[in-house]
């Protein structure tokens, strides 16, 4: 093996580690909320952190941002670069995310038990959404994978697979669900829940205007047969377009 794709394994490797870590560690506090003592205080900072690494990500989704991040990486690689910030300031935001006093419940015996499989089903909905798509693509890194095993470059492939024939955004739907459903619900875990709630809601916006302008008539048709958050109750099929 080349030095060249010794590099390239491991720039995968840590693009993935940073990527999904983060990502379930959040899972894992969503469920086991930190209990504190902090106050007001404590709120005005968690939403100054958070409404930091928002704009971050926000602005790195920006084309200006992205032509500029293009010339500094090279094309191939801005969307594993922004997997990596994207991970990297959720787990910056995560250690420094303050606990706050107070709650509002802590479900106990069978109400416990409901809660917390609702809401191993939204992490079983997410894990099972990165497989109806090309997950290396999402991440960024599929065609370093394929350079390295020697195949050209290709195009990404818009999807509406699995959970996506149903509704468009259903590894955000899970996330949101996720956020909302919990066994103890405290007052920092609430915050948490709002500011991703209004994250969530924003990018999805801004992704939407995105994926028209990038695949034009295909995702318009595909945005007027599948809604965006409450799933239909059958999948749609490109080939019911009339």
């Amino acid at each position: 093996m080349s030095m060249n794709n010794a590099l390239k394994i491991a720039f995968v490797a840590a693009v993935r580690l940073v990527a999904d870590i983060p990502l379930f560690w959040m899972l894992y506090l969503l469920y086991r909320p930190t209990e504190g003592e902090g106050g007001i205080g404590a709120l005005a900072f968690n939403a100054m952190i958070f409404t930091g690494f928002a704009g971050l990500h926000s602005l790195l989704t920006r084309r200006f941002a992205k032509d500029r991040l293009a010339a500094i990486v090279g094309e191939p690689y801005v969307r594993s670069v922004f997997s990596v910030v994207s991970g990297f300031t959720l787990m910056v935001l995560l250690v420094l995310w303050r606990p706050v006093s107070g709650g509002l419940w802590r479900l106990d015996g069978l109400a416990n038990w409901i809660v917390s499989a609702i809401f191993v089903l939204c992490i079983a909905g997410l894990v099972y959404t990165t497989t109806t798509i090309d997950y290396l693509d999402f991440l960024g890194v599929r065609d370093i994978v394929r350079s390295i095993k020697g195949k050209p470059a290709r195009p990404s492939v818009f999807s509406t697979k699995g959970l996506y024939a149903y509704c468009r955004h259903p590894m955000y739907l899970c996330l949101l669900l996720a956020n909302w459903v919990a066994p103890v619900m405290n007052h920092g875990r609430l915050e948490f829940a709002v500011l991703s709630t209004l994250f969530l809601l924003g990018g999805t916006i801004h992704e939407e205007k995105n994926l028209s302008a990038e695949l034009g008539d295909a995702y318009d048709e595909y945005r007027r047969n599948v809604p965006m958050w409450l799933p239909r109750l059958t999948p749609w099929r490109p080939e019911e377009r009339h």
